[in-house]
């Protein structure tokens, strides 16, 4: 394995990073690992759909106006939609399969890709509309009104079923109390019985809370589906998420494990340490991915799962199970690649980041940080929104100090000393 940043020798003295990325790439790499290899194992062809439905944009393609509502209130623009969102799932996407969207990646984002990850091919993008003209099924992200029946690679009813928030309770693994609305106590969380990026979890602490929160969600928010009441876990030590692939065979791939972002320098949604890999895999194996593995089978689901699991010293629960292509797995496929490939073992991945420069100016600055050698900075995507240029990044380095040090170069063009 090659090793290009040790400390006490100068870096001048190793070839750069960028010329380490591009020899290695020579060979192939067996921890290059895309999003389309999975599928193809189950799926001879296929199609990947990554953008989300929402069901408070009424002119989006994939508006859900009523079989398959999501709670995505207040909503992200059709921009976000469109290309932010479905973008990062892309540079690891791979061209086993083409993908399926409404806006494809720019010209100058895929060079950045391809200049940083050679080891990963090219996406092949193609249109919503290219996709419907034959009987090769679609891997969506979720229950699409827009797509018919029988193009879900999964029936869109059993999809819908096993992602909403109740159906938790029907896996066989230790999870929060759960309460009725007229027997709760204080706190309590309520939870919206399908959302969309966390916006149906609501903390209420007393009886006028809750009345003022029902109404919020009923009234102003239009929704009228169920929302469920969970305990609150008192001193969690941490609250890790997991992702795997279930294969037809019953085959499970492994992906990783993320955890919550570090203080004092914005929210993150993924913390990988590498050398932990193992470690949390084995901690939940047992009691948790083997019946979620058996509940999911038992419902012909096969594809990328994430779930969450709330840590204690008392005990361990599950509060979360997506069934579906998370929006951390391309940071997870990179991360092994990194740190089995170059060792960068610590890794992050920035979300909702907002600019003040161009979608092509912040690439060029990634590319500048990349060219030190000090560590990777791959951007996912970059977009210019209704309120400026939005990216999602994700960093790779020796150790956690690296990856902040490069965060805060990224963002504020200046080494950290």
């Amino acid at each position: 394995m090659y090793q290009v940043f040790d400390r006490p020798v100068s870096p001048n003295a190793f070839e750069t990073f960028s010329q380490a990325i591009q020899r290695e790439a020579m060979s192939s790499s067996m921890n290059a690992i895309t999003i389309g290899s999975l599928i193809k194992k189950d799926l001879t062809e296929a199609y990947f759909l990554p953008q989300k439905p929402s069901s408070y944009i009424e002119e989006y393609k994939f508006f859900n106006s009523t079989k398959y509502r999501i709670f995505d209130y207040p909503t992200s623009s059709a921009t976000f939609r469109r290309l932010v969102s479905p973008c990062y799932h892309l540079a690891a996407a791979g061209d086993e399969i083409p993908v399926l969207m409404e806006r494809g990646p720019e010209l100058f984002l895929k060079q950045h890709w391809k200049l940083w990850l050679p080891a990963y091919p090219t996406v092949i993008v193609k249109s919503p509309e290219e996709g419907l003209h034959d009987d090769v099924p679609i891997v969506t992200r979720a229950a699409l009104e827009a797509i018919p029946e029988d193009k879900h690679f999964i029936h869109p009813d059993i999809l819908y079923e096993l992602q909403l928030k109740s159906s938790l309770l029907d896996v066989k693994a230790p999870t929060p109390r759960h309460m009725d609305e007229n027997h709760l106590t204080f706190p309590c969380l309520l939870k919206i019985d399908m959302s969309s990026g966390g916006r149906g979890n609501r903390l209420v602490k007393n009886q006028i809370e809750l009345a003022a929160t029902l109404r919020n969600i009923r009234e102003d928010c239009g929704w009228h589906g169920d929302v469920l009441y969970q305990e609150v876990i008192p001193r969690i030590k941490e609250v890790p998420s997991f992702q795997f692939y279930l294969h037809k065979s019953g085959e499970l791939y492994w992906l990783g494990t993320t955890i919550g972002g570090f203080e004092g320098f914005g929210w993150t949604g993924a913390v990988v340490d590498w050398d932990k890999h193992e470690e949390y895999e084995k901690l939940v194996y047992e009691e948790f991915t083997v019946p979620i593995k058996n509940y999911l089978q038992k419902h012909g689901y096969f594809g990328l799962v994430t779930f969450e699991v709330i840590i204690t010293d008392q005990g361990k629960y599950l509060v979360d199970l997506n069934p579906r292509i998370g929006s951390d797995t391309t940071h997870l496929l990179l991360a092994k690649y990194m740190a089995l490939d170059f060792d960068l073992k610590h890794s992050a991945i920035f979300s909702y980041n907002k600019h003040e420069l161009s979608p092509k100016e912040v690439i060029a600055r990634a590319n500048a940080i990349n060219n030190k050698g000090k560590g990777l900075v791959v951007v996912l995507s970059a977009a210019d929104d209704e309120k400026g240029c939005e990216s999602h990044f994700s960093i790779f380095a020796n150790t956690p100090d690296e990856v902040r040090n490069l965060y805060y170069q990224f963002n504020n063009n200046e080494a950290m000393v």
